[in-house]
């Protein structure tokens, strides 16, 4: 048996549903499960006899997030979610009147609120427009960021439509000048991403990590001057001295306050161990063709997306265009498949535990509910 299918059996809710909402939230593993329940009977059995435990599980979550996103252990800090980690950078920066960021019209409130917020202080905050073909030109982005440079607060892949920006690209187009913040929700788990190219990049671990609400991966590059603006106990070198001097640490647990939902982070750690062990390369992979399945069959009834066509420009998202988006959404609940309505059309995102299977019953289903 394929051992993406085999680890079908670890997600019980694939026997009752077509599920193909991973964007919103995904479900937990049968394994991550557990290790969830293994942390409440060690505080209900052991309590602070445990202490030692639930620091190495944090130890471990930062180490494994570094492997994913090919950096160091020393860059990750572990938070509570994904706005957390954008806000930490909008507010650290201390960025002045007139000084520049850019960002989309296509971002998730979470990398907005932040950036709008700081036209209070006086900075230049500059929306991108979007292009015809649900794309955003880096060279636009460029542009916007004027001689001085700036900051680019930017989804890796954009939560209503799937596009998916190159980093790379972005990166080659801005020049080290510019600061870059990626939002990684929509990306982190199910597309291979290098951070060492980004400034900070923030995930929380709900979505295509197939991790717990309450824990997320934020990382900050080495030589990055970010301040905390917030700092507690957990934020210092020694955290357990107790010390009534603070030397911050050097390393991004200045930005761990204090005691983490470790519960989370347990059931982090697991999601973390099978996203690895099934490799984020063939993740990506298996959700493409997915993707491409379910294309077709949208072809084939003469829908339109709102996705971009290329494969390198889109993530393990499709946007379907239809009449009444959110009462087909709900038809769609009746009969057991779940997607979202977003931007006016019907978001399907599958991750590897699905199969052909949940596209066909997704695809007949819309056949008879949108017609």
């Amino acid at each position: 048996m394929d051992t993406m299918e085999s680890l079908r059996t670890e997600f019980p809710i694939a026997s009752r549903y077509a599920y193909l909402n991973n964007a919103a939230t995904a479900p937990v593993s049968k394994r991550v499960s557990r290790a969830v329940s293994r942390f409440y009977r060690e505080r209900m059995n052991l309590a602070e006899g445990a202490w030692d435990r639930w620091v190495k599980a944090t130890t471990d979550v930062r180490r494994l997030a570094a492997r994913l996103l090919n950096v160091s252990s020393e860059e990750i800090a572990i938070l509570k979610n994904t706005s957390e980690g954008l806000n930490i950078v909008a507010s650290g920066l201390r960025l002045r009147p007139g000084q520049r960021v850019v960002t989309t019209d296509f971002e998730f409130p979470s990398n907005l609120y932040p950036w709008l917020k700081l036209k209070e202080r006086g900075v230049d905050v500059r929306i991108v427009p979007h292009q015809t073909d649900g794309t955003t030109d880096v060279d636009e982005i460029r542009r916007e960021l004027g001689p001085r440079g700036g900051l680019v607060a930017i989804s890796h892949v954009q939560y209503g439509n799937g596009f998916k920006i190159d980093l790379a690209a972005l990166r080659e187009s801005v020049g080290d000048e510019c600061m870059l913040c990626v939002d990684g929700i929509q990306s982190l788990g199910v597309t291979p991403v290098d951070a060492r190219a980004l400034n900070f990049l923030s995930s929380g671990g709900h979505k295509w990590l197939l991790a717990p609400f309450g824990a997320a991966i934020f990382y900050v590059r080495r030589d990055s001057d970010l301040d905390p603006p917030f700092v507690g106990w957990a934020s210092v070198e020694e955290p357990e001295a107790y010390l009534p001097q603070m030397h911050l640490s050097q390393t991004a647990t200045r930005f761990e306050i204090g005691n983490q939902d470790f519960s989370s982070i347990y059931g982090l750690r697991e999601a973390l161990g099978l996203i690895l062990e099934v490799g984020v390369e063939r993740i990506e992979r298996r959700t493409r063709r997915l993707v491409r399945l379910l294309e077709a069959g949208v072809k084939r009834m003469k829908l339109n997306t709102q996705t971009p066509p290329e494969e390198e420009k889109r993530g393990s998202i499709l946007n379907i265009r239809v009449k009444g988006a959110s009462k087909v959404v709900r038809a769609l609940a009746d009969d057991g498949i779940m997607v979202a309505e977003r931007m006016g059309g019907v978001r399907v995102s599958p991750h590897f535990y699905n199969n052909e299977d949940d596209v066909e019953r997704f695809l007949l289903a819309l056949r008879r509910v949108s017609t």
